[in-house]
């Protein structure tokens, strides 16, 4: 792994994600398995990536990158020889210090491996709550699953540490409730509607896809934006597809009721945190059932996902060196020493004989090299003590003893301050004891306020629901007085209602009573309308 590799795996991948999350949020998408099946799309372009770029010829994009070179003459000479090895060193043991790329492939594989970690127990989870669970065969919850999964149904198992209904493998997979959830078999229908559209449409294995492209590229905040979109946008086809055979509120009666802080990472579950809560029954209040996007938008978007990510999987960044410097030339050889001089001779060309060398004459020594000879040593000084008087004495026995009451009092001052210490020490230490008994009950105030804060979310929520219900008998009631007040207006009409008094034997009204009524009744009828609206748009603030 070089540099090159990581810029380029890092701009490749959030390339990819950044065009997946931007082409899932186009409104011409209409529906939420729309938007699943394009973010599912750039998933699998994530994990196909490193094929793409093994099998596909590069595009080199070079990058210009400073490099120093270090040239040795030709004609240094090069000293040849053995080495000795020194007693208790070797080559093997020279430590060298790891390179930044080494760095970064180790905290790679620990970032993978963490996130794969995670997964693999949320996995082991499932299956011991899978195994150590028990078949439900109570026929509030059979009935329904046998309704909805004419076909290969799957398993439904009720395991104790459940806390919300979820769902996980793959098809016909596994449905997971919880006690509390059992005890409530009027949301049956709804949680099983929610958990087979998940199964039907194979989310738990684009789950773990999803976190597979996680595990390689951790490292890019992009694909973990992806990731997360990715499960929102699952739950919200899902919940548009459980709307499709069950009603809008018996729906959101049934996530209020299984509302919880969904903490399984290996499945996929129906509820959720306040706010995704708060947001998911406000959509299925006051959505309309979008239609499914054509197949020719539905093409042209996987495919320009497509286009942008097969052409930046070719691109291959790689460093351009700058030229090595020119050779330095070697330097000139000194010239050679001139041949001795040559003499003729009746045997031939032999060596003349070299003249004379004149005596060099001794050179004079200089002032400043002359030295002086050494001073005899001075004799030894008497000792200071023999030179004192005897009021030196006495007052230098007096400055001693002074000194050493100092010393004394300076220890008596150590000490006492080391007893200061250590009680400050041991004070300081019940600080910390007291600081971290605050902080654990600081701890607990939180966790006590989010569980109050989770309650209240879940009560507004279901108070919102039964506001709306309030507003739709109070429109009922309405058109109910306005017809009855049109009836009213007529003669023979209100002379059935006298009789029918009369029958039973109530206080009979007389005719002009029941005409003025009828006016009443309207005026009251557009009174409850207006409250009716009212009503419904407090429940739709977010306030």
């Amino acid at each position: 792994m070089s540099a090159e590799l990581i810029i380029g795996l890092l701009c490749k991948s959030g390339v990819i994600a950044g065009a997946g999350l931007l082409l899932s949020s186009l409104p011409g998408l209409r529906a939420a398995t729309d938007r699943v099946d394009v973010l599912r799309a750039a998933v699998c372009l994530l994990l196909a990536l490193p094929l793409l770029m093994a099998l596909m010829p590069a595009v080199q994009f070079q990058l210009l990158a400073a490099t120093s070179f270090e040239t040795v003459p030709t004609s240094t000479p090069v000293w040849q020889g053995s080495v000795t090895p020194v007693a208790g060193l070797s080559l093997s043991s020279t430590l060298r210090a790891p390179s930044p790329v080494e760095i970064f492939a180790g905290v790679w594989i620990v970032g993978a491996s963490v996130v794969l970690g995670r997964f693999a127990l949320g996995v082991l989870a499932l299956w011991r709550w899978t195994r150590s669970g028990a078949p439900v065969t109570d026929q509030a919850w059979t009935r329904p699953l046998e309704q909805l999964a004419p076909g290969r149904r799957p398993r439904l198992v009720a395991a104790g540490a459940v806390e919300a209904p979820l769902s996980w493998g793959l098809p016909p997979g596994v449905v997971l409730v919880g006690r509390a959830c059992l005890s409530r078999p009027e949301t049956a229908g709804a949680v099983l509607a929610h958990e087979l559209a998940h199964i039907r449409r194979g989310d738990w294995l684009f789950l773990a896809l999803s976190r597979l492209a996680l595990a390689l590229f951790w490292f890019n905040p992009l694909v973990w934006l992806l990731h997360a979109r990715l499960a929102s946008r699952t739950e919200d086809a899902a919940d548009a597809a459980a709307l499709a055979v069950v009603d809008r509120r018996t729906y959101a009666r049934a996530l209020v009721g299984l509302a919880a802080d969904f903490r399984q990472s290996a499945a996929i579950g129906m509820a959720g945190n306040a706010q995704s809560l708060t947001r998911r029954i406000n959509r299925i209040m006051t959505a309309r059932t979008p239609s499914r996007t054509r197949p020719w938008i539905m093409g042209l978007t996987i495919g320009a996902l497509v286009a942008v990510a097969t052409p930046i999987a070719a691109v291959e960044i790689t460093r351009q060196l700058p030229p090595p410097p020119p050779p330095v030339a070697a330097p000139p050889a000194p010239p050679a020493p001139p041949a001795p001089p040559m003499a003729f001779t009746a045997h031939g060309p032999t060596l003349a004989p070299l003249p004379p060398v004149p005596p060099v004459p001794p050179v004079p020594p200089r002032p400043q090299d002359l030295q002086a000879p050494p001073a005899p040593p001075a004799p030894p000084a008497p000792p200071v003590w023999r030179r004192l008087s005897d009021e030196d004495r006495s007052e230098y026995r007096r400055h001693r003893e002074a000194a050493l009451a100092h010393a004394a009092a300076a220890r008596s001052q150590a000490a006492e301050a080391r007893a200061a210490a250590a009680v400050h020490r041991a004070a300081s230490a019940d600080a910390r004891v007291q600081a971290r008994h605050a902080a654990e009950a600081a701890a607990h105030a939180r966790v006590d306020h989010a569980r109050i804060r989770e309650q209240a979310a879940r009560e507004m929520a279901s108070a919102r629901v039964q506001m709306r219900e309030g507003a739709d008998q109070m429109v009922e009631g309405a058109r109910q007085m306005r017809q009855e007040s049109g009836r009213l207006r007529d003669s023979a009409y209100r002379a059935r209602q006298i009789e029918r008094a009369r029958e039973r034997g109530d206080r009979v009204p007389t005719d002009a009573e029941l005409e003025a009524l009828a006016p009443r009744l309207a005026t009251q009828a557009e009174e409850l309308e207006q409250q009716a609206v009212r009503l419904r748009e407090e429940a739709l603030s977010p306030s």
